[in-house]
């Protein structure tokens, strides 16, 4: 059982989210979509749309096997019907095709919250979100201008990334027909073209829990430490290539700076990405970005502690520590 203290500060959170966040108006649907461990936080959602609007669904349905794997047709069918939908789920909706389709064909709204615990939701809603758009924006220069990447992190990280396509901000706002983000939010981010060098993961959910050594070549994803992070995280790889078909899931899909100032390092992905002072590389689908035509089942985000960052020559983060 949630105790009230808890209740109140989730409403309070659901609150932020639909209001400010969501901008949700009393002539929209809201959608909410969950899987079970996620229930309070979707209940809390609806107690705040119910404040908004009279037009709301709470669908529930199993965990998905890993990220970027469709939901239930039953489920990417609602979410064709709703303006603004919610999905504080255990496995990422993202990078799916149902979210895109909503996106695109039928400009619902949509935040998705994948991995999402009360803490997160709770803390992460805390933030300054002008502030977060600020910085963001701001970071969003560099990323469009730049034609590499340079990453280097205390932990062992040195990797060269080829950049060309455009910078995306994801700042918690979502007032227009068709936009998408996750909640809580607060990064700037690109898909690269390739990467090249080593990346030392210092945290991945539960698959990477320790510095772990990884091996990019021409942009896929090569070689993984013989520990047992680096050997969990390969059978991830397999696996989804497997049902892929092809390698896609080892290339590299995004390269993203997190900007919010709240966010703690839980473990949990979303959150752990969104944190100011780390950086994170991503591997499989890469779609929803600006020039990504990368498609596989998975999507899955790999956390670096303290980077010191360059964007061509231009030293944008030491240790964690914004330069610009």
């Amino acid at each position: 059982m949630i105790e009230i203290k808890e209740q109140a500060k989730l409403l309070h959170s659901a609150r932020t989210a639909v209001r400010q966040c969501m901008a949700l108006q009393a002539e929209e649907s809201l959608l909410i979509i969950c899987n079970p461990p996620n229930l309070a936080i979707a209940q809390a959602i609806w107690e705040a749309g119910a404040e908004l609007t009279r037009d709301l669904r709470l669908i529930v349905y199993p965990v998905a096997e890993m990220n970027g794997v469709e939901p239930p047709k039953w489920v990417a069918d609602a979410m064709m019907e709703a303006d603004v939908i919610m999905a504080p789920t255990v496995m990422s909706i993202s990078h799916t095709h149902a979210r895109r389709r909503a996106s695109k064909e039928r400009k619902s709204r949509i935040a998705s919250m994948p991995g999402i615990t009360e803490d997160i939701f709770i803390r992460g809603l805390a933030s300054d979100y002008d502030e977060i758009e600020t910085v963001s924006r701001r970071l969003k220069n560099y990323f469009d201008l730049a034609r590499s990447a340079k990453i280097k992190s205390p932990s062992g990280t040195d990797l060269h990334l080829t950049l060309g396509n455009p910078g995306a901000v994801s700042i918690g706002k979502m007032t227009k027909p068709g936009d998408f983000t996750n909640l809580p939010d607060g990064e700037t981010e690109t898909a690269p073209v390739s990467a090249d060098g080593v990346l030392v993961v210092d945290r991945c959910g539960d698959y990477i829990v320790e510095p772990t050594r990884l091996l990019f070549k021409n942009g896929y994803l090569i070689d993984y430490q013989n520990n047992i992070s680096g050997q969990r995280f390969k059978k991830l790889i397999e696996r989804a290539m497997e049902l892929d078909k092809n390698d896609n899931a080892s290339f590299i899909a995004e390269f993203a700076i997190g900007t919010n100032p709240t966010a703690k390092v839980s473990g949990v992905v979303l959150e752990d990405e969104k944190v100011l002072g780390t950086c994170h590389i991503a591997v499989g689908d890469n779609r929803s970005y600006v020039g990504g035509e990368n498609t596989s089942t998975l999507h899955i985000d790999m956390i670096v502690f303290k980077p010191t960052i360059w964007f061509d020559d231009i030293l944008i983060m030491q240790d964690g520590k914004l330069k610009v």
